[in-house]
């Protein structure tokens, strides 16, 4: 091991590979389920509420995976595994039980990865040179996870052809593979004393707050995400319901670049109170709105508090878990929690609609 901190650029090119298989794999696989499996919309929320659940549970076993082994070698055992899992709809498509493997096995194998990366992004750095690397990192994989929204509009609806939508998830992990290769076996030591002095004091407890937030803003992504289509449908968007809907991701892209550029949020409160308000707002003008104009707002509300809370929990996580892979896995967890809970009161409203 070195002393010093990975190749910052090292890191990034494995998050945009690795983002760009995450986006396409998440959402090639509800696009096949529907059209090629016809899941119905409780198949999907089983589904994705199951992914969740996985994603969970193999994030919080990144940090014991990596201890007493070389993390880089558990990332690359993850990447392979991810990239198999991608591959095995494409050559088995007439088996509704290989891709629903598929789709626990890959959430499973990508909630290893990301924390194992996170730990090569943060450890060594402290401080100001942290919450910089964190900001570089959410402008990667922002972008990264979107192109997804590019290339399914784009592949016929024939079957054969939306299963090569998986292909392109597994040549962004492979690419990433073996871009890993790049980084030292482990991650650089992270110096306590130097930690330390750039941890301050309400840190702990706002990690603690934030870890509230973090699942809370993906639980109501989930909501949204049904609901916004027909919301739109009733204020009269049209053809622009699909550029529209990805207002929210433009505010957050845009609330993410804001808080790279500067340190005014870090160790404050009201920067917690700010997202969680802004999440509650955007869901409530989203969901009632009685013009266009408000939904849009609610929109870019909504996409600022899932800036604001999500740069804010990797950071707390990472400088306080002292950049080790147990903190991305746990940070990765509460994700995997919200994308299991939205799902789960999808189906609980389902159930109550239909008594």
């Amino acid at each position: 091991m070195t002393d010093t901190a990975a190749r910052l650029s090292v890191v990034l090119l494995i998050t945009f590979l690795g983002s760009i298989g995450s986006g396409t794999f998440w959402a090639s696989l509800f696009f096949v389920s529907t059209e090629t499996y016809r899941f119905s919309v409780h198949a999907n929320l089983l589904l994705a509420a199951a992914m969740g659940a996985a994603y969970a549970v193999a994030a919080r076993a990144s940090g014991p995976l990596a201890r007493g082994r070389a993390p880089r070698q558990v990332l690359s055992l993850a990447l392979i595994v991810w990239t198999l899992a991608a591959l095995a709809p494409v050559a088995a498509p007439d088996w509704r039980a290989v891709f629903w493997a598929s789709a626990l096995i890959g959430s499973a194998a990508s909630a290893v990865a990301f924390p194992v990366v996170e730990s090569y992004l943060t450890a060594g750095r402290h401080g100001a040179e942290m919450r910089s690397a964190i900001g570089k990192f959410n402008l990667t994989w922002t972008p990264a996870t979107a192109l997804s929204l590019v290339v399914l509009p784009l592949v016929p609806q024939r079957p054969l052809a939306m299963f090569a939508v998986f292909g392109i998830s597994a040549a962004g992990t492979a690419a990433a593979w073996a871009a890993i290769w790049f980084l030292p076996p482990h991650p650089p030591p992270h110096a306590h004393e130097a930690a330390a002095q750039s941890i301050g004091a309400a840190y702990p407890a706002l990690l603690r707050a934030a870890s509230w937030l973090l699942p809370f803003s993906y639980v109501v992504a989930a909501i949204l995400d049904p609901v916004l289509p027909h919301r739109l449908a009733v204020l009269g968007a049209g053809r622009a319901a699909g550029p529209l809907a990805a207002v929210w991701m433009a505010a957050r892209f845009l609330v993410l670049l804001l808080m790279w550029r500067s340190s005014f949020w870090h160790g404050r409160w009201g920067t917690l109170w700010a997202g969680g308000a802004s999440l509650v707002g955007g869901l409530a003008l989203v969901l009632l709105a009685p013009t266009l104009a408000l939904l849009i707002a609610g929109l870019f509300l909504f996409g600022t508090g899932m800036g604001l809370v999500y740069y804010a929990a990797l950071y707390y996580a990472m400088a306080v878990g002292h950049a080790a892979v147990d903190a991305g896995g746990g940070f990765e967890a509460l994700i995997g929690v919200g994308y299991c809970v939205g799902p789960l009161l999808g189906l609980l409203a389902q159930a109550l609609s239909h008594r």
